[in-house]
């Protein structure tokens, strides 16, 4: 009796185990909204009326912050996102409330359509939709 708890208490911790999001998710895919999300949960996100949109080229930089400030992320990057699966390096910065975070990793382009750009990082669980600014 005590191997059978044993067993089913091991299964359902190992169905809780691979239940924590690892992949990208298709709503990410298909939603074109400038934002960074963070394990799934979008942690900034651009409003054209409240908030302003920064592009260096020849940094690699993309930038989107509220109009003062006080919330933004930032991603730079090793080199231009030129093709989907292309893996960059880059960095990224982003706040949370009073918190300011920065974290190096891996990208991957996940879509380029027009001047959008979506990368994910599946080693921090990071993704983000930026504008090339022209």
């Amino acid at each position: 009796m005590r191997k059978l708890a044993l067993i089913s208490f091991l299964l359902v911790a190992a169905l809780f185990w691979g239940c924590g999001q690892t992949d990208l998710s298709d709503d990410f895919k298909h939603n074109g909204q400038l934002r960074m999300e963070i394990k799934g949960y979008v942690t900034f996100s651009y409003d054209p009326l409240t908030c302003q949109l920064g592009f260096n080229r020849e940094d690699c930089e993309f930038r989107v912050n509220s109009d003062n400030m006080s919330d933004f992320f930032i991603l730079k990057l090793d080199e231009m996102p030129s093709g989907e699966g292309q893996r960059i390096n880059g960095a990224a910065t982003w706040t949370t409330g009073d918190n300011l975070h920065y974290k190096k990793t891996i990208f991957e382009v996940v879509k380029l359509e027009g001047s959008k750009i979506w990368l994910w990082s599946s080693e921090s669980r990071i993704a983000a939709v930026v504008q090339v600014l022209y």
